[in-house]
């Protein structure tokens, strides 16, 4: 577990919006932020970076500054840990909803992050996704509060001169059968009440689901999955 301050360093530069993408600052502005002195910000920021925590480039209004990889797993830890202590025993996620087709891009989007999906979930995804409207506005409620729990983080890429960016997955079983991950882009033609759900096999013919079928989505913790 790393310290205090260096956690807390990191929570600060999240929310300035360095855990998705490079934002610049200056050591005062983070200071002011955390409500620390520049001096004692700048010893902070140094100590994230030379331990591999962010990336940070000087720039000529500051520092260019975003967490790696390793710097965003050492939140979703803590996270974690915070999300088991305060989880109530019961208190299940439960998502009912209903079989919707898709725009047909799932299969092209699923196969360009497939390697990693296949690194952060442990399974080759199906060529495509399920497609399901949330029900009721209970399980809009329970959507909510799985977007509060741990998630993991497929980080992006480019390819051939395309951006492809981060996948915020949260681990499901299907109808209680079949292990499988919600998957959220951050860019999405979806509406907020669709989720694409995926999974090691084709969840449509594996469960014999057509148009329209109700189904359920049991989210997963991530400190439940072995």
């Amino acid at each position: 577990m790393i310290e205090p301050e260096t956690w807390f360093t990191l929570y600060s530069l999240a929310q300035l919006g360095a855990i998705h993408e490079r934002v610049t600052l200056t050591t005062r502005q983070l200071g002011n932020f955390m409500g620390v002195s520049q001096q004692t910000a700048s010893r902070r920021v140094a100590h994230c970076a030379e331990s591999g925590y962010i990336s940070r480039t000087l720039t000529a209004n500051g520092m260019g500054v975003e967490l790696t990889e390793q710097g965003r797993n050492e939140l979703l830890q803590i996270l974690g840990g915070l999300e088991t202590a305060l989880a109530q025993t019961g208190n299940e996620i439960l998502i009912r909803g209903k079989v919707v087709d898709g725009l047909g891009e799932g299969a092209y989007y699923v196969d360009a992050y497939s390697s990693r999906f296949r690194s952060a979930l442990g399974f080759a995804p199906f060529s495509g996704t399920l497609n399901v409207k949330v029900a009721d506005e209970e399980s809009q409620r329970a959507v909510s509060r799985m977007k509060h729990t741990p998630p993991l983080v497929v980080t992006g890429f480019t390819r051939e001169g395309r951006t492809f960016g981060d996948v915020i997955c949260y681990r499901v079983r299907v109808n209680d059968k079949i292990e499988g991950a919600v998957v959220i882009a951050q860019r999405t033609h979806h509406s907020q009440d669709i989720l694409e759900v995926i999974a090691p096999v084709n969840l449509r013919k594996k469960l014999g689901l057509g148009v329209d079928e109700a189904l359920v989505l049991r989210v997963v913790p991530l400190h439940l999955v072995t």
